[in-house]
């Protein structure tokens, strides 16, 4: 009785393999033709991701298989690696598009090309006033002159004007708090008496 089972098995040939089993021995030409599709070596880290997705995809669809299983995988892994070169484009693009400078591509450009300072009326303007400052700060007493200019045109400190002017640091306070009221009640009037 065994020898009739024995011989019923070789006649019946070898066990049929399964898909798992086929997929399995298929990965080193998997990872081949990865590597191929994305231009990369065959260890490379998205060439391996590539491959067990193609894989994956293989077994978890082999109900669709209706011809040879070689041909079939190495077609999912073709197109597998064919989505990482899509989505590896995109992010590049998306990468591109974060390194353009804002002014760049919020801007026509009509508006690069304008002149972004200030036109020659406002530049006139501010020479105009600065002129009457210069008058009316002339007409100033010498204390609070000399502390209004170190103070807003040299840019120092109470505390070094004080030394520099050999005067108490609470007068260099009133001189310049009462030389700006004074310049600018003066600069209010100059304007009243400019607009008749």
């Amino acid at each position: 009785m065994l020898s009739a089972l024995m011989s019923t098995a070789l006649l019946a040939g070898p066990a049929p393999v399964s898909v798992p089993e086929q997929t399995a021995e298929l990965r080193p030409v998997v990872r081949s033709v990865v590597a191929c599709v994305l231009k990369e070596r065959p260890d490379h880290a998205d060439v391996e991701d590539c491959t067990n997705e193609a894989l994956r995809r293989a077994l978890e669809s082999q109900s669709e298989l209706r011809g040879p299983l070689r041909p079939w995988v190495l077609g999912i892994a073709r197109h597998v690696a064919l989505d990482t070169i899509r989505a590896r484009q995109k992010q590049r693009a998306r990468t591109a598009q974060l390194q353009v400078p804002e002014d760049a591509s919020s801007t026509n450009l009509l508006d690069r090309l304008a002149d972004p300072s200030e036109g020659a009326d406002a530049k006139l303007e501010q020479a105009e006033r600065a002129r009457r400052v210069r008058r009316l700060l002339a007409t100033l007493p010498e204390g609070p002159r000399s502390a209004l200019e170190l103070f807003h045109l040299d840019g120092l400190g109470y505390q070094q004007i004080a030394e520099r002017l050999g005067v108490p640091l609470g007068t260099v306070a009133t001189w310049v708090t009462r030389g700006r009221r004074a310049m600018a009640e003066a600069l209010e009037a100059d304007e009243r008496g400019g607009a008749r």
